[in-house]
């Protein structure tokens, strides 16, 4: 009845839910043009991954790295969290082919040490509640049985060590913090430098690796040492006067003393570089205090170098285990570079072999309490339509020589634009040449078979879904080719230092902008990076508008919130598309006047054809996604509303009787409702006859529409999508003879 049911929910428009139609995808079943599993073949030895000219590639047939026969290898994925990294036995190898057909080659391991579990069969954590590392081998053989499945349909892993544990001072024999204070939530950044700690981490990480069996495994594609945490950031952030107390204070302050009599020998040298001292204060007596963040900027440059040098020894030190236990080839990488600290991420991980990044549009945010289920809002906004300016400084926050990714983005839900993140991230990736994008994230669970949409998860958030194979095949087979011109732009010592104490955090473009001029929106004409450089300062373009790519396959136009895709196999339109008609290459897009005026609308060929002269397309059009009510009566769809009234934010209308602000982030309940984006589409193509099928929840083919929606045009046809009569659905298989 299920299965029925999910192929019957698209044809069902309900009128009273004013431009909404039911729509829910069949992930088990998904096949047909919807189906890009064409692009994954089981990884054997040969697909083993390593990090070669600044890039990631597979070693090839030889076995050996840096030989001819190396490939490229771009990584494209969602990450699996809690307890969606355990699925049971019988789960293990349905997900796996889910999200191969979804074209995913990478799935990011997360938060698998966040909540050990006191009873082992739970499997909601790598760990159980006994002395840290104490792995749960119910978990390990599910995971074990995760890898083997995600390998046989060709998917790697990013085995992330510490993201969330929290060290129990009596259980663990770490020191507790005075008076009744607690340790700072998932230990950060006491977890960096306490040596106890940093031991137990190797220790888990010898123990983790070993338990996997993955020396040698291809499935193990790299290794991310610590989630969003160093002591930099800490100290930008204004976290160490905070939590680094009692015996931790007093080990930072040994290791800050004999840092400074490394480097400065004696009192009166250190006095003179500083230009004064407090005279109880001496290297003599290894008492000198750690620097508050208004100290002068000769102590700051001090202390943010000494923190840099111990996020560097702390990532040392787990890198060497990792080689120890697998081999020196495995990627590795510290923490995310803006929780790095930002420019001096790039000191700090020297060692490392390459860079990762985070970044979220309109993340949730928590006015009173983080992490309320029923007390949160969002602004409800859209990444085209505010100049695209988060992934303008993830572009300058890359570091030339050294692979590129980013682990964790998402525009969550209920933001009503969100259907333009996946595919638009995937070709500015594409034409930035980074190495790997991770959706965060495929299930925070096991409830796999859920139907509604919930929070960050990908799995029943059918608005990302439906469009999520297309972004793949432009990312990993480079349908938006890379910009032709790499503009470097160096950044000296003084420069990070500077940024560094001021705060800068992750706002790389922000700084370079204020620092030198930088225009962010270069990164929208040419590739950018950076690189550790004294070298002077280089002469840059200014950016005329529209903002066109070097290769003219993108084209942002500011002013209209409209980003333009017109690559030979992939073309689309994303933003605020009004009643204008926009052309993007082989397509012009206009809305319908039912429409609410924000397209994500993209059409790719099936065939490795140029579009016009393809015998097989998709084109998606999906819209925002609610569930229903819980407690409606009669059964309506979720609202958006303003949060307490305010029209700058908005959130979930809460249950009848709440008394909250907030419905949670996952009450829906089934049926799922899409919006409707009634539109227009104008296909530039060489053939004579253009049959077009809606398709079902499972990616088949529907009754085609009818001749009335098919126009004739001159070089080509216009298709009425999504028209009052039609079948409703968010995807279409154009066939071409």
């Amino acid at each position: 009845m299920r299965t029925l049911l999910a192929l019957t929910l698209v044809l069902v428009p309900l009128a009273a839910q004013e431009n909404f139609y039911r729509f829910a995808a069949d992930p088990d079943r998904l096949g047909g043009a919807a189906d890009f599993s064409f692009l994954n073949r089981a990884l054997t030895p040969a697909d083993r991954l390593f990090v070669r000219d600044g890039h990631f590639f597979r070693v090839g047939k030889d076995l050996k790295p840096n030989t001819g026969d190396d490939e490229r290898v771009r990584l494209f994925g969602t990450n699996a969290v809690f307890s969606g990294a355990f699925p049971e036995e019988g789960d293990a190898d349905r997900i796996a082919r889910r999200l191969r057909k979804l074209g995913v080659n990478v799935v990011r391991l997360h938060h698998m040490d966040t909540s050990p579990d006191r009873d082992p069969e739970e499997a909601r954590s790598i760990l159980t509640t006994g002395p840290y590392p104490t792995l749960n081998p119910v978990s390990v053989k599910r995971l074990r049985r995760f890898l083997d499945a995600l390998k046989a349909e060709g998917i790697y892993v990013n085995v992330n060590l510490h993201v969330g544990y929290e060290f129990r001072p009596q259980v663990d024999g770490v020191p507790e913090l005075p008076g009744s204070a607690r340790l700072p939530s998932q230990s950060k950044p006491l977890h960096v430098f306490y040596p106890r700690m940093v031991e137990l981490q190797v220790e888990f990480t010898r123990k983790l690796l070993q338990a996997l069996h993955l020396k040698g495994d291809p499935v193990l594609a790299m290794v991310e040492i610590n989630n969003e945490s160093s002591l930099v950031d800490a100290f930008q952030r204004g976290l160490l006067e905070r939590t680094v107390l009692g015996a931790y204070k007093t080990e930072l302050e040994r290791q800050w003393n004999a840092f400074l009599l490394a480097k400065y020998k004696d009192t009166s040298a250190l006095r003179a570089a500083w230009g004064g001292l407090n005279q109880v204060q001496s290297l003599e007596a290894r008492n000198v205090a750690l620097p508050v963040r208004e100290a002068p900027a000769p102590q700051l440059e001090d202390f943010l170098s000494f923190l840099v040098e111990r996020d560097a020894e702390y990532l040392r030190r787990m890198r060497e285990v990792v080689a120890e236990v697998t081999d020196r080839w495995v990627p590795v990488t510290g923490t995310q570079i803006g929780f790095g600290g930002g420019l001096l991420h790039f000191d700090s991980h020297a060692g490392m072999d390459y860079n990762d990044n985070h970044f979220y549009i309109d993340h949730y945010n928590f006015p009173n309490v983080r992490w309320d289920a029923r007390d949160w809002r969002i602004r409800d906004s859209s990444s085209v339509g505010s100049g695209l300016s988060t992934f303008l400084n993830i572009a300058a926050s890359r570091e030339l020589g050294r692979p590129y990714t980013i682990s964790e983005f998402n525009q969550p839900w209920p933001n009503r634009q969100a259907a333009e993140i996946v595919p638009t991230l995937a070709a500015f990736g594409a034409f930035q040449d980074w190495d790997g994008l991770m959706q965060f994230a495929y299930s925070h669970n096991r409830n796999w078979d859920s139907k509604v949409t919930s929070g960050f998860d990908l799995n029943a958030d059918w608005t990302k879904f439906v469009s999520f194979g297309q972004a793949a095949l432009i990312y990993r087979r480079g349908l938006v080719q890379p910009g032709r011109k790499m503009i470097e732009l160096p950044v000296s010592r003084q420069w990070r230092l500077r940024a560094g104490r001021e705060r800068r955090l992750g706002a790389v473009a922000a700084f370079l902008e204020a620092a030198a001029g930088y225009d962010p929106s270069l990164a929208l004409l040419h590739r950018v990076g950076l690189r550790k450089s004294e070298a002077a300062w280089p002469a840059l373009p200014k950016p005329a508008t529209p903002l066109r790519a070097d290769t003219g396959e993108l084209i942002y136009e500011r002013e209209a919130r409209t980003l333009i895709v017109r690559a030979p196999m992939a073309a689309g339109v994303f933003g605020y598309l009004d009643r204008r008609q926009v052309g993007a290459g082989a397509i012009e897009v206009e809305l319908a006047p039912s429409a609410r005026g924000f397209a994500a609308i993209l059409a790719t060929a099936l065939d490795e054809q140029p579009l016009e002269k393809s015998r097989r397309l998709l084109v998606t059009l999906p819209g925002c996604t609610f569930g229903t009510q819980p407690g409606s009566d009669p059964p309506r769809m979720q609202r958006l509303i303003p949060y307490a009234g305010d029209e700058g934010w908005f959130t979930i209308e809460p249950e009848p009787g709440s008394g909250r602000p907030s419905g949670p982030r996952s009450a829906g309940v089934e049926p799922t409702w899409m919006e409707r984006v009634e539109s227009f589409l104008t296909l530039r193509t060489s053939g004579r006859r253009l049959t077009v099928y809606p398709l079902d929840g499972a990616g088949a083919r529907l009754a085609p529409l009818n001749a009335g929606a098919i126009e004739r045009v001159p070089g080509g046809f216009r298709l009425h999508l999504q028209a009052e009569g039609q079948p409703l659905s968010p995807w279409y298989e154009l066939v071409i003879e």
